[in-house]
């Protein structure tokens, strides 16, 4: 599959995230980006200021933000890439602002919180009916639903980061969860082909799709409300970042695994989803403009609670979430806020 390549795809492989600049001072939150390389972030504005500031066509702004990269990643993603190696070998010297383990960020006192990658897309899209293993689970055709069944939900709202991020909904007792991957968009694509699908996917994160089950179903004969069954506040934590499409190799045969308080509930491949990444995005743009840093969650694989004998989220619960080459997102459940 084709992506966005970076140049130099064999340097120091980097990652992408949003931090909290003044989350150690109390004050209202300061979203600023951050480069991974090697297990920890840096902030990724004073590094290029402190080391690459005044190198010709160099735009700082086009870095301010990670929508910004994103918009301009043909442009972004090589600078980055040398950036990356700099640090990588001593070259660049800078305190991490975070360091990580297990692809976890570790967010203790006096470190500053890592955000949702992207602060905020456009679009939030996510497509349902996907994978052969949620579809038997659920007691449905293992089959290709045609059209595919995609929807959209309120970035600015849903999205949130890593920690204890997500709120249950007072309205449903039968909150539940999947976890997906999501692809970031680092192309206009409009009317696009699977190929140039595949040329616009800028990177990988991990998309956890919250679910109230009894609240998808509508009353009175009204069908499926995705929205307070699925796009209520809090309802789609992202990240912990966006890792390069050039990093994560092939695609469509990475392991998903999520587990609850320790214990594993899902445990799939991405090689059984049933629209690959660079159809869904094709199919996506027939109806809707798909815009650089739109995020796109691409479907759950089986295990969700409803499978596993009702074990609902409750306040407290505790969710790791992994894709091979892709990372870790950590969540704890809260009620009310």
């Amino acid at each position: 599959m084709g992506s966005i390549q970076p140049e130099n795809t064999a340097a120091v492989p980097f990652t992408l995230a949003t931090f909290d600049g003044n989350a150690t001072m109390g004050k209202k939150k300061q979203t600023r980006s951050a480069i991974g390389v090697n297990g920890s972030y840096y902030d990724l504005a004073a590094l290029l200021k402190s080391t690459l500031d005044g190198q010709e066509g160099l735009d700082l702004d086009q870095y301010s933000t990670t929508l910004a990269i994103f918009e301009e990643w043909q442009n972004t993603s090589p600078t980055l890439s040398l950036l990356a190696g700099k640090i990588a070998s001593g070259e660049v010297k800078a305190n991490p602002i975070i360091s990580t383990g297990n692809g976890a960020a570790s967010t203790g006192v006096g470190t500053p919180n890592l955000l949702a990658p992207i602060i905020y897309p456009a679009k939030l899209l996510a497509v349902g009916a996907n994978y052969t293993g949620h579809l038997a689970e659920m007691g449905l055709p293992v089959e290709k639903w045609t059209p595919m069944p995609f929807f959209t939900r309120p970035p600015t709202t849903s999205m949130v980061g890593p920690g204890e991020s997500v709120i249950i909904p007072e309205s449903t007792k039968q909150f539940d969860w999947e976890c997906e991957l999501a692809v970031v968009v680092g192309a206009r694509l409009r009317h696009a082909s699977i190929a140039e699908a595949a040329a616009g996917i800028a990177g990988y994160t991990i998309g956890l799709d919250m679910s109230c089950r009894d609240l998808i179903v509508a009353g009175r004969g009204l069908g499926t409300d995705l929205m307070r069954g699925k796009a209520q506040d809090t309802m789609a934590p992202v990240g912990p970042h966006v890792v390069p499409a050039a990093y994560v190799g092939n695609i469509d045969e990475k392991r998903i695994t999520l587990d609850v308080n320790g214990k594993r509930m899902m445990d799939a491949s991405t090689s059984e989803m049933i629209y690959k990444c660079d159809e869904i995005l094709s199919i996506m743009s027939q109806n809707v403009t798909l815009e650089p840093g739109d995020v796109i969650f691409t479907g759950s694989p089986a295990g969700t609670a409803g499978a596993h004998g009702d074990c609902w989220l409750k306040p407290g619960d505790r969710i790791r979430a992994e894709i091979e080459d892709v990372g870790v997102l950590n969540i704890v459940i809260r009620g009310k806020p």
